[in-house]
């Protein structure tokens, strides 16, 4: 495996077990986390250039990846998918895991995603990682080699 998706393994490892850790609180990220909800809210906000990209790729884009938000009675679970497709103005995502909170999705499902359910997305430019907001939210969690390493993949840190 090449260092680049190593990084990206790392990078989604990273991502996906904050916000699941997130998600097992009584309040769920978003909700009570202004930092959390301002990163999210960039996100969605930028939506809309992902999607341009996403079907343009006029650099040689690639490693597209949407974090999608799936709630079951209350409970809260983020999933990082790179199976989705965006066709008249309806967001259809592959589940490619098992889930370990919520019930009403399995792995291998195809579903409809709402925008206001895409809480982050990235995609690889010149060897670096752009998106990733929710990611930068939660630099002040973990130790700083750690920060430093995943800067180093970034575009924008």
């Amino acid at each position: 495996m090449n260092r680049t998706a190593q990084t990206a393994l790392v990078l989604i490892g990273v991502l996906l077990t904050l916000l699941t850790a997130c998600s097992r609180r009584a309040k769920v990220m978003g909700d009570d986390d202004p930092v959390m909800a301002a990163a999210i809210a960039e996100a969605q906000a930028t939506l809309p250039q992902f999607w341009q990209v996403f079907h343009q790729r006029a650099r040689g884009e690639s490693n597209f990846m949407l974090l999608v938000r799936i709630t079951d009675q209350g409970r809260i679970e983020h999933f990082g998918v790179t199976d989705f497709e965006l066709r008249d103005g309806r967001t259809m995502v592959t589940i490619s895991n098992a889930p370990k909170i919520v019930a009403n999705v399995k792995s291998g499902d195809r579903i409809e995603i709402p925008a206001t359910n895409i809480t982050d997305w990235s995609y690889m430019r010149d060897g670096k990682y752009a998106g990733l907001f929710t990611l930068k939210a939660r630099f002040k969690e973990l130790p700083a080699a750690n920060v430093a390493l995943i800067k180093k993949s970034m575009a924008d840190p």
